[in-house]
Protein backbone atom coordinates (compact mmCIF):
# COMPACT_ATOMS: atom_id res chain seq x y z
CA UNK A 1 0.00 0.00 0.00
CA UNK A 2 3.01 2.12 0.36
CA UNK A 3 4.07 1.83 -2.59
CA UNK A 4 1.80 2.61 -4.46
CA UNK A 5 0.99 5.98 -2.79
CA UNK A 6 4.95 6.03 -3.65
CA UNK A 7 4.49 6.06 -6.90
CA UNK A 8 0.88 7.67 -6.96
CA UNK A 9 3.05 10.56 -5.40
CA UNK A 10 5.67 10.56 -7.91
CA UNK A 11 3.63 10.35 -10.62
CA UNK A 12 1.03 13.36 -9.61
CA UNK A 13 4.41 15.73 -9.67
CA UNK A 14 5.08 14.12 -13.03
CA UNK A 15 1.75 14.46 -15.11
CA UNK A 16 -1.34 16.44 -15.14
CA UNK A 17 -3.91 15.63 -12.41
CA UNK A 18 -5.72 13.88 -14.76
CA UNK A 19 -3.79 10.83 -15.21
CA UNK A 20 -2.68 10.94 -11.93
CA UNK A 21 -6.37 10.29 -11.23
CA UNK A 22 -6.78 7.50 -14.01
CA UNK A 23 -3.50 5.89 -12.63
CA UNK A 24 -4.65 5.58 -9.24
CA UNK A 25 -7.95 5.17 -9.24
CA UNK A 26 -9.85 1.37 -9.98
CA UNK A 27 -10.95 1.19 -12.97
CA UNK A 28 -13.61 -1.75 -11.96
CA UNK A 29 -14.76 0.44 -9.31
CA UNK A 30 -15.85 3.05 -11.81
CA UNK A 31 -17.70 0.56 -14.21
CA UNK A 32 -19.61 -0.79 -11.09
CA UNK A 33 -20.88 2.80 -10.44
CA UNK A 34 -21.87 3.74 -13.51
CA UNK A 35 -23.67 -0.38 -13.47
CA UNK A 36 -25.46 1.12 -10.37
CA UNK A 37 -26.55 4.06 -12.08
CA UNK A 38 -28.14 2.62 -14.86
CA UNK A 39 -29.92 0.08 -12.48
CA UNK A 40 -31.58 2.94 -10.58
CA UNK A 41 -32.22 4.66 -13.11
CA UNK A 42 -33.88 1.79 -14.91
CA UNK A 43 -35.62 1.17 -11.76
CA UNK A 44 -36.87 4.47 -11.29
CA UNK A 45 -38.38 4.61 -14.80
CA UNK A 46 -40.46 1.30 -14.10
CA UNK A 47 -41.63 2.60 -11.36
CA UNK A 48 -44.36 4.50 -13.19
CA UNK A 49 -45.58 7.94 -13.69
CA UNK A 50 -46.40 7.36 -17.19
CA UNK A 51 -50.51 7.16 -18.39
CA UNK A 52 -52.52 3.68 -19.02
CA UNK A 53 -51.52 3.11 -22.75
CA UNK A 54 -54.45 2.27 -25.02
CA UNK A 55 -53.76 -1.94 -25.11
CA UNK A 56 -55.95 -2.17 -28.12
CA UNK A 57 -53.87 -0.22 -30.03
CA UNK A 58 -50.51 -1.90 -29.12
CA UNK A 59 -49.53 -3.33 -32.24
CA UNK A 60 -50.82 -0.78 -35.08
CA UNK A 61 -48.84 2.12 -32.49
CA UNK A 62 -46.02 0.06 -32.40
CA UNK A 63 -45.84 -0.34 -36.57
CA UNK A 64 -47.05 2.67 -37.25
CA UNK A 65 -45.97 5.27 -34.86
CA UNK A 66 -42.78 7.19 -36.47
CA UNK A 67 -42.02 8.73 -33.41
CA UNK A 68 -41.71 5.59 -31.17
CA UNK A 69 -39.33 4.48 -33.64
CA UNK A 70 -36.40 6.83 -31.99
CA UNK A 71 -37.60 6.93 -28.15
CA UNK A 72 -34.37 5.58 -26.42
CA UNK A 73 -36.31 5.44 -22.51
CA UNK A 74 -39.64 4.25 -23.60
CA UNK A 75 -42.39 4.98 -20.66
CA UNK A 76 -43.47 2.26 -18.60
CA UNK A 77 -46.84 1.84 -16.96
CA UNK A 78 -46.91 0.33 -13.39
CA UNK A 79 -48.73 2.11 -10.63
CA UNK A 80 -48.01 1.58 -6.86
CA UNK A 81 -50.19 -0.70 -4.59
CA UNK A 82 -51.83 2.78 -3.45
CA UNK A 83 -52.78 3.37 -7.08
CA UNK A 84 -54.88 0.45 -7.32
CA UNK A 85 -58.28 -0.51 -5.74
CA UNK A 86 -59.93 -4.08 -4.58
CA UNK A 87 -62.97 -5.32 -4.23
CA UNK A 88 -63.19 -8.13 -1.82
CA UNK A 89 -66.01 -10.69 -2.80
CA UNK A 90 -69.19 -10.41 -0.37
CA UNK A 91 -70.15 -14.11 0.18
CA UNK A 92 -67.84 -17.40 0.03
CA UNK A 93 -70.83 -19.74 0.54
CA UNK A 94 -70.82 -22.89 -1.66
CA UNK A 95 -74.44 -21.89 -3.38
CA UNK A 96 -73.19 -17.93 -4.22
CA UNK A 97 -69.77 -19.26 -5.88
CA UNK A 98 -71.56 -22.36 -7.88
CA UNK A 99 -74.35 -19.46 -9.21
CA UNK A 100 -71.88 -17.23 -10.04
CA UNK A 101 -69.47 -19.83 -12.12
CA UNK A 102 -72.95 -20.94 -13.97
CA UNK A 103 -73.54 -17.42 -14.70
CA UNK A 104 -70.51 -17.19 -16.90
CA UNK A 105 -71.51 -20.45 -18.89
CA UNK A 106 -74.69 -18.71 -19.33
CA UNK A 107 -73.38 -16.53 -22.54
CA UNK A 108 -75.11 -17.01 -25.45
CA UNK A 109 -72.70 -18.85 -27.73
CA UNK A 110 -74.60 -19.78 -30.89
CA UNK A 111 -71.23 -20.48 -33.19
CA UNK A 112 -71.07 -24.01 -33.40
CA UNK A 113 -67.58 -24.68 -34.06
CA UNK A 114 -66.82 -27.85 -35.75
CA UNK A 115 -63.90 -29.89 -35.98
CA UNK A 116 -63.88 -28.99 -40.22
CA UNK A 117 -64.31 -25.21 -39.45
CA UNK A 118 -62.14 -25.15 -36.81
CA UNK A 119 -59.61 -26.82 -39.99
CA UNK A 120 -60.53 -24.58 -42.32
CA UNK A 121 -60.18 -21.19 -40.28
CA UNK A 122 -56.83 -22.25 -38.95
CA UNK A 123 -55.66 -22.98 -42.42
CA UNK A 124 -56.28 -18.89 -42.95
CA UNK A 125 -55.60 -17.52 -39.84
CA UNK A 126 -53.45 -19.22 -37.51
CA UNK A 127 -50.08 -17.35 -36.59
CA UNK A 128 -47.98 -21.49 -36.95
CA UNK A 129 -49.40 -21.84 -40.04
CA UNK A 130 -49.00 -18.48 -41.05
CA UNK A 131 -45.35 -18.35 -40.11
CA UNK A 132 -45.00 -21.95 -41.60
CA UNK A 133 -45.75 -20.21 -45.03
CA UNK A 134 -43.53 -17.08 -44.51
CA UNK A 135 -40.40 -20.18 -44.44
CA UNK A 136 -41.51 -21.37 -47.28
CA UNK A 137 -41.73 -17.60 -49.15
CA UNK A 138 -38.37 -16.85 -47.76
CA UNK A 139 -36.97 -19.81 -49.37
CA UNK A 140 -38.62 -18.78 -52.34
CA UNK A 141 -37.44 -15.41 -52.34
CA UNK A 142 -33.64 -16.47 -51.68
CA UNK A 143 -34.31 -18.24 -55.02
CA UNK A 144 -35.08 -15.41 -57.04
CA UNK A 145 -32.58 -13.51 -55.67
CA UNK A 146 -29.87 -15.77 -56.82
CA UNK A 147 -31.87 -16.22 -60.19
CA UNK A 148 -31.61 -12.57 -60.83
CA UNK A 149 -28.16 -12.44 -60.23
CA UNK A 150 -27.66 -15.18 -63.02
CA UNK A 151 -28.87 -12.62 -65.01
CA UNK A 152 -27.01 -9.94 -67.09
CA UNK A 153 -26.39 -7.24 -64.65
CA UNK A 154 -26.77 -3.62 -66.29
CA UNK A 155 -25.73 -0.93 -64.13
CA UNK A 156 -25.25 2.75 -65.29
CA UNK A 157 -23.64 5.62 -63.18
CA UNK A 158 -23.77 9.47 -64.51
CA UNK A 159 -20.92 12.06 -62.28
CA UNK A 160 -20.27 16.30 -62.92
CA UNK A 161 -16.93 17.14 -62.58
CA UNK A 162 -16.18 20.77 -62.13
CA UNK A 163 -12.45 21.99 -61.92
CA UNK A 164 -10.63 25.29 -61.52
CA UNK A 165 -6.67 26.15 -61.95
CA UNK A 166 -4.49 28.18 -63.06
CA UNK A 167 -2.90 27.45 -65.85
CA UNK A 168 0.89 28.90 -67.25
CA UNK A 169 -0.14 32.03 -68.48
CA UNK A 170 -1.67 33.29 -65.09
CA UNK A 171 -4.58 33.00 -66.07
CA UNK A 172 -7.53 30.95 -64.56
CA UNK A 173 -8.57 27.90 -66.31
CA UNK A 174 -11.77 26.16 -65.78
CA UNK A 175 -13.07 22.40 -66.50
CA UNK A 176 -16.15 20.75 -66.43
CA UNK A 177 -17.45 17.13 -67.57
CA UNK A 178 -20.02 14.68 -67.32
CA UNK A 179 -19.16 11.15 -67.40
CA UNK A 180 -21.74 8.59 -68.32
CA UNK A 181 -20.83 4.65 -67.65
CA UNK A 182 -22.46 2.16 -68.71
CA UNK A 183 -22.04 -1.43 -67.82
CA UNK A 184 -23.64 -4.80 -68.24
CA UNK A 185 -21.67 -7.95 -66.38
CA UNK A 186 -22.90 -12.13 -67.02
CA UNK A 187 -21.75 -14.69 -64.74
CA UNK A 188 -20.63 -17.93 -66.94
CA UNK A 189 -21.82 -20.85 -65.32
CA UNK A 190 -18.44 -22.52 -65.39
CA UNK A 191 -16.74 -19.57 -63.54
CA UNK A 192 -15.36 -16.60 -64.56
CA UNK A 193 -18.04 -13.58 -66.14
CA UNK A 194 -17.84 -11.57 -69.25
CA UNK A 195 -18.30 -7.70 -68.87
CA UNK A 196 -19.08 -5.20 -71.78
CA UNK A 197 -18.92 -1.09 -70.71
CA UNK A 198 -19.62 1.89 -72.63
CA UNK A 199 -17.70 4.98 -71.07
CA UNK A 200 -18.90 8.72 -72.38
CA UNK A 201 -17.48 11.28 -71.42
CA UNK A 202 -18.69 14.93 -71.92
CA UNK A 203 -15.84 18.15 -71.19
CA UNK A 204 -16.41 21.86 -71.90
CA UNK A 205 -12.98 23.59 -71.43
CA UNK A 206 -12.38 26.98 -70.85
CA UNK A 207 -9.33 29.27 -70.99
CA UNK A 208 -8.94 32.06 -69.23
CA UNK A 209 -11.80 31.99 -67.10
CA UNK A 210 -10.85 34.95 -65.02
CA UNK A 211 -10.93 37.69 -67.91
CA UNK A 212 -13.55 39.55 -69.25
CA UNK A 213 -13.11 37.47 -72.78
CA UNK A 214 -11.91 33.87 -72.28
CA UNK A 215 -9.29 32.79 -74.41
CA UNK A 216 -10.62 29.95 -76.03
CA UNK A 217 -13.38 27.27 -75.24
CA UNK A 218 -13.65 23.91 -76.14
CA UNK A 219 -16.32 20.98 -76.13
CA UNK A 220 -15.15 17.38 -76.74
CA UNK A 221 -16.58 14.10 -76.70
CA UNK A 222 -15.16 10.98 -76.00
CA UNK A 223 -16.74 7.31 -76.04
CA UNK A 224 -15.10 3.84 -74.86
CA UNK A 225 -16.56 0.76 -75.28
CA UNK A 226 -14.52 -2.37 -73.86
CA UNK A 227 -15.42 -6.26 -73.67
CA UNK A 228 -13.41 -8.17 -71.18
CA UNK A 229 -13.64 -11.36 -69.56
CA UNK A 230 -12.08 -13.45 -66.50
CA UNK A 231 -12.52 -17.18 -66.99
CA UNK A 232 -10.83 -19.54 -63.62
CA UNK A 233 -9.59 -22.57 -65.05
CA UNK A 234 -8.57 -24.66 -61.29
CA UNK A 235 -9.40 -22.77 -58.59
CA UNK A 236 -13.69 -21.55 -58.37
CA UNK A 237 -13.77 -23.53 -62.09
CA UNK A 238 -16.28 -25.89 -62.85
CA UNK A 239 -19.47 -26.38 -60.79
CA UNK A 240 -18.42 -24.68 -57.65
CA UNK A 241 -19.19 -21.74 -59.47
CA UNK A 242 -22.95 -22.08 -59.09
CA UNK A 243 -22.93 -23.38 -55.62
CA UNK A 244 -25.11 -20.70 -54.41
CA UNK A 245 -27.73 -21.10 -57.30
CA UNK A 246 -27.65 -25.03 -56.67
CA UNK A 247 -27.66 -24.65 -53.06
CA UNK A 248 -31.06 -21.72 -53.34
CA UNK A 249 -32.68 -24.66 -55.98
CA UNK A 250 -32.48 -26.90 -53.09
CA UNK A 251 -33.15 -25.13 -50.38
CA UNK A 252 -36.34 -23.96 -52.19
CA UNK A 253 -37.64 -27.77 -51.94
CA UNK A 254 -36.12 -28.71 -48.54
CA UNK A 255 -38.88 -25.57 -47.80
CA UNK A 256 -41.97 -27.15 -49.97
CA UNK A 257 -41.02 -30.24 -47.95
CA UNK A 258 -40.70 -28.99 -44.02
CA UNK A 259 -43.97 -26.70 -45.22
CA UNK A 260 -45.80 -30.06 -46.33
CA UNK A 261 -44.66 -32.10 -43.14
CA UNK A 262 -45.99 -29.20 -40.60
CA UNK A 263 -49.40 -29.21 -42.61
CA UNK A 264 -49.89 -32.83 -41.62
CA UNK A 265 -48.21 -32.33 -38.01
CA UNK A 266 -50.41 -28.91 -37.65
CA UNK A 267 -53.44 -30.80 -38.65
CA UNK A 268 -53.07 -34.10 -36.14
CA UNK A 269 -52.22 -31.57 -33.22
CA UNK A 270 -55.75 -29.42 -34.19
CA UNK A 271 -57.79 -32.50 -34.02
CA UNK A 272 -55.96 -33.98 -31.17
CA UNK A 273 -56.75 -30.58 -29.36
CA UNK A 274 -60.36 -30.64 -30.63
CA UNK A 275 -60.66 -34.46 -29.52
CA UNK A 276 -59.23 -33.25 -26.11
CA UNK A 277 -61.94 -30.82 -25.74
CA UNK A 278 -64.45 -33.41 -26.88
CA UNK A 279 -63.44 -35.57 -24.33
CA UNK A 280 -63.48 -32.72 -22.01
CA UNK A 281 -66.95 -32.33 -22.71
CA UNK A 282 -67.96 -34.94 -22.04
CA UNK A 283 -66.31 -35.96 -18.68
CA UNK A 284 -68.32 -32.71 -17.92
CA UNK A 285 -71.54 -34.06 -18.98
CA UNK A 286 -70.75 -37.40 -16.76
CA UNK A 287 -69.86 -35.70 -14.17
CA UNK A 288 -72.84 -33.53 -14.36
CA UNK A 289 -74.82 -36.81 -14.63
CA UNK A 290 -72.82 -38.13 -11.51
CA UNK A 291 -74.28 -35.00 -9.80
CA UNK A 292 -77.90 -35.97 -10.49
CA UNK A 293 -77.17 -39.37 -9.25
CA UNK A 294 -75.64 -38.27 -5.63
CA UNK A 295 -78.51 -35.98 -5.28
CA UNK A 296 -81.22 -38.52 -5.81
CA UNK A 297 -79.39 -40.70 -3.52
CA UNK A 298 -78.86 -37.90 -0.79
CA UNK A 299 -82.66 -37.17 -1.38
CA UNK A 300 -83.66 -41.09 -0.84
CA UNK A 301 -81.43 -41.36 2.24
CA UNK A 302 -82.78 -37.69 3.66
CA UNK A 303 -86.27 -39.31 3.27
CA UNK A 304 -85.52 -42.76 4.99
CA UNK A 305 -84.12 -41.13 7.85
CA UNK A 306 -86.80 -39.40 8.49
CA UNK A 307 -89.13 -42.22 7.66
CA UNK A 308 -87.26 -43.78 11.03
CA UNK A 309 -85.02 -46.67 7.80
CA UNK A 310 -81.91 -44.77 7.70
CA UNK A 311 -78.86 -43.21 9.94
CA UNK A 312 -78.57 -39.76 10.04
CA UNK A 313 -74.72 -40.50 9.17
CA UNK A 314 -75.80 -41.84 5.61
CA UNK A 315 -78.20 -39.05 5.16
CA UNK A 316 -75.61 -36.33 5.88
CA UNK A 317 -72.82 -38.47 4.01
CA UNK A 318 -74.75 -38.87 0.86
CA UNK A 319 -75.57 -34.87 0.70
CA UNK A 320 -71.74 -34.47 1.31
CA UNK A 321 -71.10 -36.42 -1.50
CA UNK A 322 -73.11 -34.10 -3.43
CA UNK A 323 -71.45 -30.91 -2.63
CA UNK A 324 -68.42 -32.80 -3.36
CA UNK A 325 -69.19 -33.31 -6.86
CA UNK A 326 -71.27 -30.05 -7.59
CA UNK A 327 -67.54 -28.70 -6.68
CA UNK A 328 -65.79 -30.86 -9.02
CA UNK A 329 -68.11 -30.20 -11.64
CA UNK A 330 -66.98 -25.98 -10.74
CA UNK A 331 -63.36 -26.84 -11.54
CA UNK A 332 -64.19 -29.28 -14.45
CA UNK A 333 -65.88 -26.12 -16.33
CA UNK A 334 -63.39 -23.58 -15.41
CA UNK A 335 -61.13 -26.24 -17.12
CA UNK A 336 -62.74 -26.62 -20.08
CA UNK A 337 -63.45 -22.25 -20.65
CA UNK A 338 -59.61 -22.86 -20.56
CA UNK A 339 -59.05 -25.59 -23.06
CA UNK A 340 -61.57 -23.86 -25.23
CA UNK A 341 -59.83 -20.21 -25.05
CA UNK A 342 -56.54 -22.19 -25.37
CA UNK A 343 -58.00 -23.72 -28.79
CA UNK A 344 -58.70 -20.64 -29.78
CA UNK A 345 -55.63 -19.17 -29.32
CA UNK A 346 -54.01 -22.51 -31.34
CA UNK A 347 -56.06 -21.55 -34.63
CA UNK A 348 -56.41 -17.52 -34.03
CA UNK A 349 -59.99 -17.33 -33.49
CA UNK A 350 -61.20 -14.69 -31.65
CA UNK A 351 -61.00 -15.19 -28.09
CA UNK A 352 -63.53 -12.59 -27.08
CA UNK A 353 -66.51 -15.29 -28.77
CA UNK A 354 -68.19 -17.77 -27.68
CA UNK A 355 -68.21 -20.90 -28.89
CA UNK A 356 -69.85 -24.31 -28.98
CA UNK A 357 -67.77 -27.68 -29.19
CA UNK A 358 -69.81 -30.02 -31.84
CA UNK A 359 -70.12 -33.45 -29.67
CA UNK A 360 -69.93 -35.43 -32.77
CA UNK A 361 -67.09 -36.54 -34.01
CA UNK A 362 -65.01 -39.19 -36.53
CA UNK A 363 -63.69 -42.36 -36.14
CA UNK A 364 -60.92 -43.89 -38.79
CA UNK A 365 -61.29 -47.37 -39.02
CA UNK A 366 -57.77 -48.85 -37.67
CA UNK A 367 -55.20 -49.82 -40.12
CA UNK A 368 -54.26 -53.88 -40.75
CA UNK A 369 -50.74 -53.72 -41.28
CA UNK A 370 -47.51 -55.67 -40.25
CA UNK A 371 -44.29 -53.61 -38.35
CA UNK A 372 -42.37 -54.33 -41.62
CA UNK A 373 -44.59 -53.25 -44.04
CA UNK A 374 -45.09 -50.09 -42.17
CA UNK A 375 -41.28 -49.69 -41.82
CA UNK A 376 -40.93 -49.71 -45.35
CA UNK A 377 -43.43 -47.45 -45.86
CA UNK A 378 -41.95 -44.91 -43.68
CA UNK A 379 -38.43 -45.62 -45.09
CA UNK A 380 -40.08 -44.39 -48.52
CA UNK A 381 -42.84 -41.67 -47.77
CA UNK A 382 -41.38 -39.55 -44.80
CA UNK A 383 -40.20 -36.26 -46.32
CA UNK A 384 -37.96 -34.92 -43.67
CA UNK A 385 -35.85 -38.50 -44.38
CA UNK A 386 -35.90 -37.66 -47.98
CA UNK A 387 -34.73 -33.91 -46.74
CA UNK A 388 -32.02 -35.57 -44.62
CA UNK A 389 -30.75 -38.26 -46.97
CA UNK A 390 -30.56 -35.16 -50.26
CA UNK A 391 -28.55 -32.95 -47.28
CA UNK A 392 -25.75 -35.47 -47.01
CA UNK A 393 -25.13 -34.84 -51.18
CA UNK A 394 -25.09 -30.80 -49.89
CA UNK A 395 -22.25 -32.42 -47.60
CA UNK A 396 -20.13 -34.33 -50.32
CA UNK A 397 -20.82 -31.56 -52.04
CA UNK A 398 -19.22 -28.84 -49.50
CA UNK A 399 -16.21 -31.22 -48.82
CA UNK A 400 -15.61 -30.91 -52.92
CA UNK A 401 -15.80 -27.30 -52.98
CA UNK A 402 -13.13 -27.01 -50.06
CA UNK A 403 -10.95 -29.31 -51.60
CA UNK A 404 -11.38 -26.98 -55.26
CA UNK A 405 -10.18 -24.02 -52.36
CA UNK A 406 -6.27 -26.05 -52.37
CA UNK A 407 -5.61 -25.67 -56.06
CA UNK A 408 -3.81 -23.20 -57.57
CA UNK A 409 -5.19 -20.12 -59.02
CA UNK A 410 -5.01 -19.68 -62.79
CA UNK A 411 -6.84 -17.61 -64.75
CA UNK A 412 -7.00 -16.25 -68.30
CA UNK A 413 -8.29 -12.48 -69.09
CA UNK A 414 -8.77 -10.79 -71.66
CA UNK A 415 -10.22 -7.15 -73.05
CA UNK A 416 -11.07 -5.11 -76.57
CA UNK A 417 -11.38 -1.27 -76.20
CA UNK A 418 -12.29 0.83 -78.32
CA UNK A 419 -11.42 4.23 -78.19
CA UNK A 420 -9.38 6.64 -76.05
CA UNK A 421 -10.17 8.29 -72.94
CA UNK A 422 -6.90 10.55 -72.77
CA UNK A 423 -6.94 12.26 -76.27
CA UNK A 424 -9.71 14.41 -77.85
CA UNK A 425 -10.08 12.74 -81.17
CA UNK A 426 -14.04 12.63 -81.72
CA UNK A 427 -16.58 15.32 -82.08
CA UNK A 428 -19.27 12.26 -81.24
CA UNK A 429 -18.96 10.05 -78.71
CA UNK A 430 -18.95 6.81 -80.53
CA UNK A 431 -15.92 4.66 -80.19
CA UNK A 432 -13.72 4.28 -83.19
CA UNK A 433 -13.10 0.64 -84.36
CA UNK A 434 -9.32 2.16 -85.44
CA UNK A 435 -7.91 2.41 -82.19
CA UNK A 436 -8.66 -1.27 -80.86
CA UNK A 437 -6.71 -2.21 -78.15
CA UNK A 438 -6.92 -6.00 -76.81
CA UNK A 439 -5.20 -7.61 -74.07
CA UNK A 440 -4.66 -11.06 -72.73
CA UNK A 441 -3.26 -12.36 -69.90
CA UNK A 442 -2.80 -15.58 -68.01
CA UNK A 443 -2.19 -15.22 -64.29
CA UNK A 444 -1.05 -18.50 -62.02
CA UNK A 445 -1.06 -17.91 -58.11
CA UNK A 446 0.80 -20.66 -56.54
CA UNK A 447 -0.68 -22.32 -53.30
CA UNK A 448 1.93 -21.36 -50.87
CA UNK A 449 -0.59 -20.09 -48.64
CA UNK A 450 -3.48 -22.68 -47.97
CA UNK A 451 -3.40 -23.25 -43.98
CA UNK A 452 -7.11 -21.70 -44.01
CA UNK A 453 -8.37 -23.79 -46.80
CA UNK A 454 -6.92 -26.67 -45.42
CA UNK A 455 -8.61 -26.30 -41.69
CA UNK A 456 -11.85 -25.47 -44.44
CA UNK A 457 -11.36 -28.91 -45.81
CA UNK A 458 -11.58 -30.55 -42.37
CA UNK A 459 -14.33 -28.87 -40.99
CA UNK A 460 -16.54 -30.17 -43.75
CA UNK A 461 -15.34 -33.80 -43.60
CA UNK A 462 -16.00 -33.60 -39.91
CA UNK A 463 -19.63 -31.83 -40.91
CA UNK A 464 -19.99 -35.10 -43.76
CA UNK A 465 -19.45 -37.34 -41.03
CA UNK A 466 -21.44 -35.92 -38.68
CA UNK A 467 -24.81 -35.79 -41.34
CA UNK A 468 -24.13 -39.45 -42.16
CA UNK A 469 -24.49 -40.32 -38.32
CA UNK A 470 -27.67 -37.98 -38.14
CA UNK A 471 -29.09 -39.70 -40.96
CA UNK A 472 -28.60 -43.52 -39.64
CA UNK A 473 -30.20 -42.29 -36.27
CA UNK A 474 -32.79 -40.34 -38.09
CA UNK A 475 -34.00 -43.75 -39.45
CA UNK A 476 -33.27 -46.07 -36.73
CA UNK A 477 -36.17 -43.18 -34.72
CA UNK A 478 -38.59 -43.00 -37.52
CA UNK A 479 -38.13 -47.01 -37.36
CA UNK A 480 -38.72 -47.42 -33.75
CA UNK A 481 -41.19 -44.76 -33.91
CA UNK A 482 -43.55 -46.62 -36.88
CA UNK A 483 -43.50 -49.89 -34.52
CA UNK A 484 -44.75 -48.18 -31.67
CA UNK A 485 -47.36 -46.63 -33.63
CA UNK A 486 -48.66 -50.33 -34.83
CA UNK A 487 -48.54 -51.49 -30.98
CA UNK A 488 -49.94 -48.25 -29.61
CA UNK A 489 -52.85 -48.70 -32.21
CA UNK A 490 -53.26 -52.81 -30.68
CA UNK A 491 -52.91 -51.40 -27.11
CA UNK A 492 -55.22 -48.49 -27.42
CA UNK A 493 -58.34 -50.96 -29.40
CA UNK A 494 -57.95 -53.30 -26.39
CA UNK A 495 -58.31 -50.27 -23.86
CA UNK A 496 -61.04 -49.11 -25.48
CA UNK A 497 -62.79 -52.64 -25.62
CA UNK A 498 -62.01 -52.92 -21.76
CA UNK A 499 -63.30 -49.49 -20.93
CA UNK A 500 -66.94 -50.15 -23.12
CA UNK A 501 -66.93 -53.66 -20.73
CA UNK A 502 -66.46 -51.24 -17.94
CA UNK A 503 -69.33 -48.92 -18.78
CA UNK A 504 -71.70 -51.93 -19.38
CA UNK A 505 -70.78 -53.16 -16.04
CA UNK A 506 -71.20 -49.86 -14.06
CA UNK A 507 -74.53 -49.52 -15.70
CA UNK A 508 -75.72 -52.98 -14.47
CA UNK A 509 -75.04 -52.08 -10.88
CA UNK A 510 -76.52 -48.65 -10.81
CA UNK A 511 -79.63 -50.62 -12.66
CA UNK A 512 -79.23 -53.13 -9.26
CA UNK A 513 -79.36 -50.20 -6.87
CA UNK A 514 -81.85 -48.78 -8.26
CA UNK A 515 -84.31 -52.38 -8.36
CA UNK A 516 -83.17 -52.52 -4.55
CA UNK A 517 -81.40 -49.37 -2.66
CA UNK A 518 -82.65 -50.27 0.88
CA UNK A 519 -79.79 -53.19 0.46
CA UNK A 520 -76.78 -51.05 -0.62
CA UNK A 521 -74.77 -48.82 1.88
CA UNK A 522 -74.27 -45.21 1.62
CA UNK A 523 -71.10 -46.18 0.72
CA UNK A 524 -71.49 -49.26 -1.76
CA UNK A 525 -74.14 -46.59 -3.77
CA UNK A 526 -71.36 -44.23 -4.01
CA UNK A 527 -68.69 -46.33 -5.42
CA UNK A 528 -70.85 -47.87 -7.95
CA UNK A 529 -71.97 -44.17 -8.64
CA UNK A 530 -68.19 -43.10 -8.92
CA UNK A 531 -67.29 -45.68 -10.81
CA UNK A 532 -69.96 -45.55 -13.27
CA UNK A 533 -68.61 -42.09 -13.95
CA UNK A 534 -65.29 -42.88 -14.00
CA UNK A 535 -65.74 -45.92 -16.71
CA UNK A 536 -67.29 -43.11 -18.73
CA UNK A 537 -64.34 -41.00 -18.83
CA UNK A 538 -62.15 -43.93 -19.26
CA UNK A 539 -64.20 -44.71 -22.44
CA UNK A 540 -64.33 -41.31 -23.88
CA UNK A 541 -60.36 -41.06 -23.41
CA UNK A 542 -59.95 -44.46 -25.48
CA UNK A 543 -61.88 -43.31 -28.03
CA UNK A 544 -59.40 -40.41 -28.48
CA UNK A 545 -56.68 -42.24 -27.84
CA UNK A 546 -57.19 -44.41 -30.72
CA UNK A 547 -57.98 -42.01 -33.00
CA UNK A 548 -54.97 -39.93 -32.11
CA UNK A 549 -53.09 -43.64 -32.49
CA UNK A 550 -54.11 -44.10 -36.12
CA UNK A 551 -52.95 -40.31 -36.83
CA UNK A 552 -49.60 -40.57 -35.53
CA UNK A 553 -49.29 -43.65 -37.35
CA UNK A 554 -50.29 -41.89 -40.66
CA UNK A 555 -47.65 -38.99 -39.82
CA UNK A 556 -45.00 -41.13 -38.46
CA UNK A 557 -45.11 -43.36 -41.72
CA UNK A 558 -45.27 -40.35 -43.85
CA UNK A 559 -48.89 -41.86 -45.62
CA UNK A 560 -50.94 -38.48 -43.63
CA UNK A 561 -52.38 -36.61 -46.42
CA UNK A 562 -54.34 -32.70 -46.27
CA UNK A 563 -56.02 -31.25 -48.59
CA UNK A 564 -55.75 -27.26 -49.00
CA UNK A 565 -59.00 -26.73 -46.93
CA UNK A 566 -57.09 -28.36 -43.93
CA UNK A 567 -58.69 -31.44 -43.66
CA UNK A 568 -57.92 -35.14 -44.54
CA UNK A 569 -57.69 -36.84 -47.94
CA UNK A 570 -58.73 -40.48 -47.20
CA UNK A 571 -56.78 -43.15 -48.79
CA UNK A 572 -58.25 -45.25 -50.39
CA UNK A 573 -59.83 -48.33 -48.40
CA UNK A 574 -59.73 -45.90 -45.70
CA UNK A 575 -62.99 -45.41 -43.93
CA UNK A 576 -64.32 -42.47 -41.96
CA UNK A 577 -67.18 -42.96 -40.22
CA UNK A 578 -68.86 -39.57 -38.43
CA UNK A 579 -69.95 -40.49 -34.67
CA UNK A 580 -72.84 -38.60 -32.45
CA UNK A 581 -70.34 -39.37 -29.23
CA UNK A 582 -66.72 -40.49 -28.11
CA UNK A 583 -68.95 -43.86 -27.66
CA UNK A 584 -68.81 -45.34 -31.27
CA UNK A 585 -68.57 -49.36 -31.64
CA UNK A 586 -65.29 -48.98 -33.62
CA UNK A 587 -64.40 -52.09 -35.90
CA UNK A 588 -62.07 -54.31 -34.58
CA UNK A 589 -62.33 -52.99 -30.82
Amino acid sequence: MAFRSTVCAFWGIAVPATLFVGACSDPFSTIDSRVDALLAQGTTNVGGGATLPDTGAWPANTVDDRAALNVQRPETFNPSASEMTWSSLVSTEADSIIDRLEAVDSIDAQDMLTLDAALTWAVGHAFDYIYAEENFVLACLDLLIEQHLWTPQIANEVSAQYQKYESDDAFASSSSAIINDLSITQRLPWGGQVAASYLATFSHLVHGAGSATPDATENNAIGQFTLSASIPFLRDAGAIAREDIIQAERNLIYASRAFEEFRRSFYVTVVQSYLALQVQQQELENALDTVTLLERMAERQRALYEAGRARLYDAAESENQALQQRSTVAGQQEAYRLAVDRFKILINYPVQLPVLIERASFAISPPNVNLEHAVQVALGHRLDLQTKRDQLIDERRSVRNALNQLLPDLSLAGSLRFGSPDEYYYSFSIPSVEDMESEVSLTLGLPLNRTIERLAVRQAQVALERARREYSEDRDDIAVNVRNAVRTIDASLLSYDIQRKNVAIAEVNIESIDADPDSYTVIDQTQAIQSLQSARNGRARAFRTVQQSILKYLLDTGQLRVSPDGSIDPIPGMEIQQTASLSFELDGA
